[in-house]
């Protein structure tokens, strides 16, 4: 015959403990003789009859108050006996839980004898026992909740298995304890994946300490180890992302290379937005880039100067002034390049229109603007070409040149505002650098005009004056 499981056994020893309770309450009362009580209300004593010996009235009411009472205990120790068998006490509290028993089964014995006043004691005492018990089985399931708790944080598998085993068999229903149930199913694989994820991440192998840790997350999604180290790891990454962003922007910054650095600092901004760090970089971006600007437009400038463009240069600086007037070397080599740019276009005016050295103050002006021209030591090859140039323009401007002209011998011929030539085949005088108007006239002929230019430069061709067109 095959062995009667543990809990078989304990489903009998449940059902004869109800049993004896049940005879204890109903039928043994009825074998007990009771304290004979008075008749009824209205029935006729009988005269006489009354022994020395019979129970007083006062003393079988207490007897079955006692009794009543002992049934009342009896009934409470029960429930609570079920209650503390179904939490498999007597894996956890064995010896307390017999003493009470045994307290039960001495109040039943004073019962069976109709001590109930003793027997209510002892029964009294019982269900302070169990009361006690139960008591403590509250205060053992949240020890071992707590219990299993730290030791699946600190992935003590034996130490969470005891726990929890104790957990289950006290409150196996508490949704607490049937959560642990399930978290301990799979605490081998959690701690070998904690495990893990912690030594790769010591070793800064983050990438792979992730993915340890994420899978042991996904195992144990209340595992707080596991959880916070995972968070430790992707901040890890993150850093680490947003470091090698920063230092590529960084070096790009210092090649000069601005697009790539603003690029590299936008993605580190993308992996850290609003960090400080990303508008400290950006404002050195753009600080060094117009840095590099002006310092770019100022050597251009100074080419400018060096081919004598100087009007060039004035308005670049200018130009870099007006951005930012604290740009102390363009606002020092302004200067300059304005006195330049201005004798320049001096120079310039004067060579282009050489006639208006015919006028006496612009030609006293020519020779001072040319003096302040011939101060200036090694001025460049334009400067010393206008030097020359106007040099010459100044000696021509003041020398008469031999013009001829040439008529029909019968047109009177008129140098305006110089003289009146009258009628010749041909005609020479000296006439120094302008401009001059010749006219002619013949009667019953159209009048001629003719406008001439003298500069000293070359050679005039002769000057044609002859009223030809009849009317």
């Amino acid at each position: 015959m095959k062995p009667a499981s543990p809990a078989g056994k304990q489903k009998i020893t449940v059902a004869v403990l109800v049993a004896v309770a049940l005879a204890t309450i109903f039928v043994l009362p009825a074998l007990v003789p009771e304290p004979s009580l008075q008749d009824e209300p209205g029935a006729q004593a009988p005269a006489n009859t009354t022994s020395p010996t019979s129970v007083k009235p006062s003393a079988a009411a207490e007897k079955t108050h006692y009794r009543q009472e002992s049934q009342n205990v009896l009934a409470q120790i029960i429930g609570i006996r079920d209650r503390l068998l179904g939490q498999g006490v007597e894996t956890w509290a064995a010896v307390e839980f017999k003493q009470a028993l045994d307290q039960v089964a001495a109040g039943d014995e004073q019962y069976q004898y109709g001590e109930y006043n003793t027997a209510l004691d002892a029964y009294q005492q019982a269900l302070g026992g169990l009361e006690s018990l139960e008591q403590l089985g509250q205060a053992k399931l949240e020890r071992a909740l707590l219990d299993g708790q730290a030791a699946i944080e600190s992935l003590n598998i034996n130490t969470a298995t005891a726990a929890i085993e104790l957990a289950s068999a006290i409150a196996a229903s508490d949704p607490q304890v049937t959560a642990l149930v399930t978290r301990l199913a799979v605490l081998p694989q959690v701690s070998e994946l904690v495990t893990r994820g912690e030594e790769a991440a010591a070793l800064d192998q983050l990438e792979a300490a992730r993915d340890a840790l994420q899978q042991a997350v996904t195992l144990d999604p209340a595992h707080q180890r596991a959880a916070q180290g995972l968070a430790n790891t992707r901040s890890g990454l993150t850093d680490a992302t947003f470091r090698q962003h920063m230092s590529r922007g960084y070096a790009a910054l210092e090649a000069g290379d601005y697009a790539t650095a603003r690029s590299a600092f936008g993605a580190a901004s993308a992996v850290r937005p609003g960090d400080p760090a990303i508008a400290q970089a950006l404002a050195q971006v753009g600080n060094r880039e117009s840095q590099t600007g002006v310092n770019e437009r100022l050597r251009q400038a100074a080419a400018l100067e060096a081919d004598e463009s100087w009007q060039d240069a004035v308005t670049l600086y200018q130009a870099l002034l007006t951005e930012d007037p604290s740009l102390s070397e363009a606002r020092v080599r302004l200067v300059p390049s304005q006195v330049r740019a201005a004798l320049d276009a001096d120079l310039a005016g004067y060579i282009e229109d050489p006639l208006r050295l015919s006028n006496a103050k612009t030609y006293r002006q020519a020779q001072a603007r040319l003096a302040d021209a011939r101060g200036i030591g090694d001025g460049g090859p334009r400067l010393a070409g206008q030097i020359e140039t106007l040099d010459r323009l100044l000696v021509a401007a003041v020398s008469s040149i031999e013009v001829q002209f040439r008529s029909d011998n019968l047109t009177e011929v008129t140098l305006f505002r110089i003289a009146q030539l009258g009628r010749f085949q041909t005609h020479s005088m000296k006439l120094k650098p302008g401009r001059y108007i010749v006219g002619g006239t013949r009667k019953g002929f159209r009048d001629v005009r003719v406008e001439f230019t003298i500069t000293g430069a070359e050679d005039v061709d002769p000057i044609v004056v002859a009223c030809e067109e009849s009317i």
